[in-house]
């Protein structure tokens, strides 16, 4: 019986690790299972997400900064507490999860979730490079079930570490709820929402796996032929300046506005004409397929991984090639105004059912029971 189970990642950050982490950990404990969430620290802004964590779940901060830290105070819990089950989420939280759980002995079994591409991810050359895959070899292999989160992330997780065992497995995340439709009913202010404007939506992190510049540019092209289009790009992060700076340089202040972080950005979309993803590389784009639930039109770069799979091969959207500046404003063009995809509602509704709570949950809870 699965009733002490265990999540374990770096912090409660406003990414989408993150956040599909705290998903799964809610809906386990409103089933009724004793829930720890284990992070290493939760100073600032690495705190974004706790209001979304439920108050049933036993948050455990080990406030230890860096990752590579929480060996010890891991190892002395895992030894301490008999786990059920060990989820860990991110590599280099999953290489520390399983060292920690090897010199605690612990019989608890483990599943490690890979949530982005690694050749694109990861920056690493040389030595720095060697050590990681080494690591990666040596210590996933302990782990019953490693969980990628696209079939994407899973061939290049194989190719990038030249991964040779079999407990390799792909579960999408489980980012459509019922509490995610109630969020979409929320009501949004914002002086680009009127009856004239077609505006285009993008959310994430300003970083540059997400890639604004380039949507920016593109867009830029795009306003210059039609001047009711407007651009929000929802998030915050390190390159804020650089996307503002460039706002400034092409004379787009009055029509593209960058308003930080919102809790809640799925209650923007149906006030949107398009739902843009510029990104360069991703994991599985959970903002995409909630974007698709919507039902606003979307427009996606066709990068590693996620989006073609979320859009099937652009059935149920429209897939650029990265940095092609011209292909992404024609595409944004289509979609607002010309001939946009067409398929029917039970194909769209068979294949959204992927990315349900309700399907994720008994693909984790199998896995969680029978691994051995």
């Amino acid at each position: 019986m699965l009733n002490k189970v265990m999540f374990f990642l770096p912090t409660l950050g406003g990414g989408g690790a993150e956040r599909t982490v705290i998903q799964l950990a809610n809906n386990l404990v409103q089933q009724g299972r004793d829930v720890d969430v284990v992070v290493c620290d939760l100073t600032g802004e690495k705190a974004k997400l706790l209001p979304e964590v439920d108050s049933k779940i036993q948050l455990i901060d080990l406030n230890c900064g860096r990752v590579f830290r929480a060996i010890q105070p891991l190892k002395q819990l895992l030894k301490a507490i008999p786990y059920d089950a060990v989820i860990a989420t991110q590599s280099h939280s999953n290489i520390v999860c399983v060292i920690a759980k090897r010199l605690a002995k612990s019989q608890s079994k483990l599943i490690l979730r890979e949530v982005s591409t690694p050749s694109k991810n990861m920056k690493l050359q040389g030595i720095a490079k060697f050590v990681l895959k080494t690591l990666v070899n040596w210590t996933y292999p302990m782990a019953q079930q490693v969980v990628c989160v696209s079939k994407g992330v899973e061939t290049d997780f194989r190719e990038y570490y030249s991964y040779k065992q079999n407990n390799l497995s792909t579960i999408y995340n489980p980012v459509l709820d019922d509490a995610y439709f109630e969020k979409l009913n929320a009501p949004v202010t914002h002086k680009f929402f009127n009856e004239t404007n077609k505006v285009i939506l993008a959310v994430g992190r300003l970083t540059e796996a997400k890639n604004f510049g380039f949507l920016i540019r593109s867009f830029k092209a795009l306003h210059d032929q039609y001047v009711d289009t407007r651009l929000i790009i929802l998030g915050e992060g390190e390159l804020r300046a650089e996307f503002e700076a460039l706002v400034n340089e092409l004379g787009l202040n009055d029509v593209v506005d960058l308003p930080g972080f919102d809790a809640n950005p799925y209650a923007y979309f149906k006030y949107a004409s398009l739902f843009v993803l510029s990104s360069n590389w991703e994991g599985l784009p959970g903002v995409l397929i909630q974007a698709l639930a919507s039902k606003v039109k979307v427009v996606s770069t066709d990068c590693p991984s996620g989006p073609m799979e979320i859009l099937d091969h652009a059935k149920f959207g429209l897939l650029v090639k990265c940095n092609d500046q011209t292909g992404l404003t024609q595409a944004m063009h289509q979609a607002i105004f010309a001939d946009y995809v067409h398929y029917s509602d039970a194909d769209f509704g068979t294949h959204i059912q992927q990315f349900h709570k309700q399907t994720v949950l008994k693909q984790y809870m199998h896995m969680m029971e029978s691994a051995s």
